[in-house]
């Protein structure tokens, strides 16, 4: 375990991508790393200070130490940041519309007005796009205000977040916090395609660690072998440092 943290920390040193990073540190949070993972984070942050990932990682971990306040600050950073992004669905939604791909539109904007749900002009756009399908024949839901205030769940949350959060509880490597998420998700929505086939894949995962967790050597050695697979990129580099 001590050689891998070294070459983890390592690497670390070495400006490794955004991506790279969220991996190693992640790691480190499940090898019950909390303080190096939080420096880690704060370093990281000075860099790519929009990274919304890697913030989320600093949370829980800070929630995992139980420093409320600086989760709390560091959450109210990444819902700001959420915020200021959904308007990417509303532009999607008039790209689609532009090129006559209704169904994608309505998707995209009905995601948007769960978050933004007085913005009038989506809604117009929406009604829009549902009359060009029903004078094409095709039946979509109706996009009225009380709709999307429906949608949402008792806790004041919309609905159609639900996936996103349990990405990003997986993203931590809470799998099972995501697999009762996306749980909920599909009692409410039992018909959605992508979140049954997201399910059956969490499901397997957890499935197959269960099946192997006698085994902790191979475990161990397969969890390395990931993580040189991913960063074998940078190995070269440190070598390189070490000898010159």
């Amino acid at each position: 375990m001590g050689e891998s943290n070294n070459l983890l920390s390592r690497i670390l040193r070495h400006g490794p991508s955004q991506s790279t990073v969220l991996l190693i540190l992640t790691k480190m949070k499940e090898d019950g790393q909390h303080n190096e993972v939080i420096d880690e984070c704060l370093r990281a942050l000075k860099v790519y200070p929009e990274d919304i990932r890697l913030r989320c990682l600093l949370a829980d971990t800070y929630l995992k130490m139980e420093f409320f306040d600086k989760a709390e600050e560091q959450l109210d950073r990444v819902t700001s940041d959420i915020d200021e992004l959904i308007s990417a669905y509303k532009l999607q939604a008039r790209i689609y519309t532009d090129q006559q791909r209704h169904e994608e539109a309505s998707k995209a904007l009905k995601r948007y007005l769960a978050h933004k749900p007085d913005d009038q002009e989506a809604i117009d756009l929406l009604n829009k796009i549902r009359t060009a399908e029903q004078q094409t024949g095709l039946e979509i839901p109706k996009p009225a205000r009380a709709s999307v205030e429906v949608s949402e769940q008792e806790d004041g949350f919309p609905e159609l977040a639900t996936p996103t959060l349990a990405e990003i509880y997986y993203e931590q490597g809470q799998i099972h916090t995501a697999i009762t998420t996306y749980e909920q998700v599909l009692s409410k929505r039992p018909d959605d395609k992508n979140v049954i086939r997201r399910l059956a894949e969490l499901r397997a995962m957890v499935g197959h660690n269960a099946a192997t967790a006698g085994k902790a050597d191979n475990n161990l050695k397969k969890k390395n072998e990931k993580i040189i697979t991913v960063l074998e990129g940078w190995l070269a580099r440190i070598q390189e440092l070490r000898y010159a």
